[in-house]
């Protein structure tokens, strides 16, 4: 004799809301919300084409001080899905629904004694006391038996080491450059920067710095800079490549036409980070 019932469709979603909720299937839990906790989706395999991609979400709540697991959804060819597991009454209770166009409904209900803090994954076997069928259903000895996976506590995805940024170092004692301010005197502060060194117009600019990791070559750009109240203008005036040397990278920029002002050289990794250095030019000695 066939444990299980026919029912019609108004009764079958009855049913099924009233599972999740303690109702079709009476015990003594107590749902309790739980917003710190997290669980993998369930996936139901291993049942044929009875069920395709059927799973179900977290619900955020515990029942049984168990996990509470709800989906639904629609497959392409229209057929509606629902798929609830709940902890109940000292054993997993399963419940999966589906239409079939034209046909009618399919509601089957699983039980597993398994004493786990998380659905398992085999061992399901139909519920005789709970389990309805539909007018879609293939009969009890139809009914495929699923296997579940996912569940479990979320697993803390590991940090993707950050990859260290590339710097550049300065090799001589004034810095970048190959000349500084005497030992003990402030350098001056024009517009928004230090001015790290002075040259007359016609000197060249010289300097030497090192980089960390594996860099090959820099971009070397000199400006014009004008300053302003509440920020510096730069205007370009040219720039070009530097490689290594020695395990060094050294430039020089001749300053002849240079009119009296200041200066800023930007010092670049590709890619990476940079240096400004900003200089002020004035006339020749008489």
């Amino acid at each position: 004799m066939d444990a299980c019932r026919k029912l019609g469709i108004g009764w079958l979603v009855l049913a099924l809301v009233a599972m999740l909720v303690g109702g079709a299937v009476p015990g003594v839990g107590q749902h309790a919300h739980c917003p710190d906790c997290c669980f993998e989706d369930i996936v139901a395999s291993g049942c044929g084409t009875w069920w395709v991609n059927v799973h179900a979400e977290f619900t955020g709540y515990l029942y049984d001080d168990h996990p509470e697991f709800i989906g639904e959804g629609v497959w392409p060819g229209g057929e509606y899905w629902s798929m609830g597991v709940q902890h109940n009454r000292g054993r997993w209770v399963l419940t999966v629904s589906y239409s079939v166009s034209g046909v009618g409904w399919c509601r089957a209900n699983y039980q597993n004694f398994a004493m786990t803090d998380t659905p398992p994954s085999t061992g399901w076997e139909l519920d005789p006391a709970y389990c309805v069928f539909g007018d879609a259903c293939p009969g009890a000895t139809g009914l495929p038996v699923p296997t579940l996976s996912g569940g479990g506590p979320c697993q803390e995805e590991p940090e993707e080491p950050v990859p260290p940024v590339a710097e550049l170092l300065p090799v001589g004692s004034a810095g970048f450059l190959d000349r500084g301010w005497p030992e003990g005197e402030e350098p001056p502060v024009a517009g928004q920067m230090e001015v790290s060194a002075a040259y007359e117009a016609g000197e060249l600019v010289t300097g030497c710095c090192g980089a960390t990791d594996d860099v090959t070559y820099l971009t070397l750009t000199w400006y014009a800079v004008t300053i302003g109240e509440d920020y510096d203008v730069r205007e370009a005036i040219d720039s070009k490549i530097i490689r290594a040397d020695g395990g060094s990278f050294c430039f020089e920029i001749d300053t002849t036409g240079f009119a009296p002002g200041y200066y800023d050289i930007r010092l670049g990794i590709p890619g990476e980070g940079c240096e400004w250095i900003r200089v002020e030019v004035v006339a020749p000695a008489e």
